[in-house]
């Protein structure tokens, strides 16, 4: 008898516990789908997003404006980015048991392949409204401005030559209505200089990304390559 009271207390004992967890599991996942991607108060506008090569790649839309995150594949010629901040694909009851060791400024998600070949976080999407401001994510010049592969004239993709390290060249695409200062030779400070606005690509990619927030998705990519 005094056995099985045993055995019945530690049962209720144990499953008091899972559900403390199982609630606290939930609600660290409802947090971080209602954190900000990158907190405004505490990221300037150039806070940098990923490394490359070396290269720091700052945010090409303002902070307060950012609505989502979401790295990945683009390509075997891409090279890797190195993304900073905290990865909300992981498992939420690993971050919960775990913890962090520093509050994150920057959050973001590594999207699922799609059959897309090359790096994970080959490349960066960067989420934001049609018609938002997209400023240069390197320091350098522009070495050339040509029609997106996606949306053709409708938005470009402008190449840039980081000053940090010439042999890698940096895309921003999914630009429209490129700023007139923008061009092959021209030169650009991140954070700093306009290159565009965000392109209105919903309805056309239907875009991954929407998965990840509460509007249509609409974003430009970011990625880097070796020079030629």
């Amino acid at each position: 008898m005094y056995r099985r009271r045993r055995i019945l207390a530690v049962s209720i004992i144990l499953l008091g516990i899972l559900a403390l967890v199982f609630v606290a599991f939930v609600q660290a996942s409802r947090t971080s789908e209602q954190t900000l991607p990158i907190d405004p108060n505490n990221a300037g506008p150039d806070v940098v997003l990923a490394e490359a090569a070396g290269v720091g790649l700052s945010s090409p839309v303002r902070p307060e404006y950012v609505t989502g995150l979401g790295y990945h594949p683009e390509g075997e010629n891409l090279l890797e980015m190195s993304p900073q901040g905290r990865n909300l694909s992981g498992n939420p009851l690993f971050r919960l048991v775990l913890g962090d060791s520093a509050p994150e400024k920057i959050q973001y998600y590594v999207m699922d392949p799609a059959r897309r070949q090359g790096p994970s976080t080959g490349a960066l999407d960067v989420g934001a409204k049609a018609g938002t401001r997209v400023y240069a994510p390197v320091t350098g010049m522009v070495t050339a401005v040509r029609p997106d592969p996606v949306l053709h004239e409708d938005a470009s993709v402008v190449e840039i030559r980081p000053a940090d390290n010439p042999d890698i060249r940096v895309f921003v695409s999914l630009v429209g209505n490129i700023d007139g200062e923008v061009g092959p030779q021209s030169p650009v400070t991140a954070g700093i200089t306009e290159l565009g606005e965000v392109a209105d690509s919903a309805g056309v990619l239907k875009p991954q990304l929407a998965e990840y927030t509460s509007d249509a998705g609409n974003h430009v990519t970011m990625a880097a390559s070796q020079g030629d």
